[in-house]
């Protein structure tokens, strides 16, 4: 993925919540959508909905979780370099 550093920290911290996200909607389907059950019009409905549907939440939270590896294969297949930020080795 040819993107500068910056870009790519941003698409990592985006994978990350991703994968975080969809994890939890995996094993706690119910109660995560419930988490995010809140009054405004629209997420109120959304959230009941998810809650009222285990498997489909779960199914969306597998979908979330294979986006999140995918888009962060993607930016490992071609590491930073030290040059362009990647951390140095202690020693």
């Amino acid at each position: 993925m040819k993107a500068s550093l910056r870009t790519k920290r941003l698409l990592e911290v985006f994978s990350v919540i991703l994968i975080g996200d969809g994890l939890i909607s995996v094993v706690r389907p119910v109660g995560h959508s419930l988490m995010w059950w809140m009054p405004v019009p629209g997420v109120r409905q959304l959230m009941e909905w998810c809650a009222e549907r285990p498997g489909i939440t779960r199914l969306l939270g597998l979908t979330q979780l294979g986006v999140g590896l995918w888009l962060d294969a993607r930016l490992y297949a071609s590491p930073p370099t030290r040059e362009a930020g990647a951390p140095g080795r202690a020693g």
